[in-house]
Formats: structure tokens, sequence, C-alpha cells
């Protein structure tokens, strides 16, 4: 089992936009998605495996390095995408694809990932240690403000428990995980 810690803020609490696509868009994104990442040198889409049939309407794909243009017309200019493409480059998130089950629907909408993945994801018993090195409860669910963070990692005392932990490298991931954060009241650290 693992923990994953991430940067949440009150538009997470809200539902977002949400676009239906069909296959064909679906195909056409993730091609467009591979050439851009052989284009640009980076990563756009995770997971990539052609191979897989879950992970070809299951996946998130990095929009903030395109342009809000050249995505939306491999939608064809549709609305609702430009929509969702729009909100995940202004708060700097993925879009997430995802296969509705029931109905056999294809969406597409913000991700809960960061645009540069920085979310740690840890096994519980190192993110219970980090926890405990921050002077938290080692709970698997949690949340608190982004300032309470950032002042318990500026502690001396913070530092040497998360060294007595053996946590002090996930004390750097957080940090770069904390600088992808807005400067809102409503940022906070999630974990679960």
């Amino acid at each position: 089992m693992s923990i994953t810690f991430r940067i949440a803020t009150a538009a997470d609490d809200l539902q977002g936009p949400v676009a239906t696509i069909n296959a064909r868009q679906l195909a056409a994104f993730r091609t467009f998605l591979r050439e851009e990442s052989v284009r640009t040198a980076t990563v756009l889409l995770d997971p990539d495996a052609a191979q897989d049939e879950f992970l070809s309407s299951h996946f998130e794909g990095r929009v903030c390095p395109l342009a809000l243009a050249s995505v939306a017309r491999v939608f064809d200019y549709q609305g609702d995408v430009i929509s969702v493409v729009e909100e995940a480059q202004f708060r700097c998130r993925r879009v997430s694809v995802f296969r509705v089950e029931e109905t056999g629907s294809i969406r597409m909408r913000v991700a809960l990932t960061s645009d540069v993945g920085a979310e740690l994801d840890l096994t519980t018993d190192n993110a219970h240690a980090l926890l405990e090195g921050l002077g938290l409860r080692p709970d698997s669910v949690g949340e608190i403000p982004i300032d309470t963070v950032r002042a318990r990692l500026a502690s001396p005392a913070v530092r040497r428990r998360a060294a007595e932990h053996g946590v002090t490298a996930y004390l750097d991931r957080l940090d770069q995980l904390l600088a992808t954060a807005a400067a809102d009241d409503t940022s906070r650290l999630e974990w679960a």
C-alpha cells in the first residue's frame, strides 16, 4: 500500500469542467502527445503503453507545455475540451482521460496531478515516518495548510526529527512539491 502527498486547492473541491470525447479524438490525442513528446524531448503522456488496452483510455497528459490552440485543433475546437485544457493550464495540472464503464463514454477532465508530476507516492511506512518527522500524527489520510507545512519545514527541530526517522530525502521532495503550490489561502497538502 502507498500514500500519495499532493497539493490541493478549493477548486479541487468543486466539480470542474468535463468533456466527452470520441475514440477517434482519443487516438488522435495520444498520437499528438507522443509526437510532441519527441519534438520537445518532454514526456507528455503518462503512462504510455500502446499495447495495453486499459491504458489506451486511462491516462494523464501534460498540456501546460503546449499551446491551447494546438491541443484544441486535435478535438476540432470542441468547446468543452477547450474549457478542460484551459483550466488545466491555468491550474498547472495535467488532464485525465478515462472511460466511464457504465456508459462506455470517454471523458476528459482536469487531473489531480500537477503538470510536472511532483506528487510524492510513498509506501505507508515511509509516509508515516515522514508525517512523524513533520511532527504530525501518522494517519493514512489527512490535510494541512501549505503555510503550516512550510513553517514546519523551516524548523531545525523538524529537520532533526526527519533525520532521526531517515526521511530527510523526502523533505527535499516535499519542498519541490510545495514549490508547485499556488499562493492562495486555500492551498493545502493532502495525503491519502
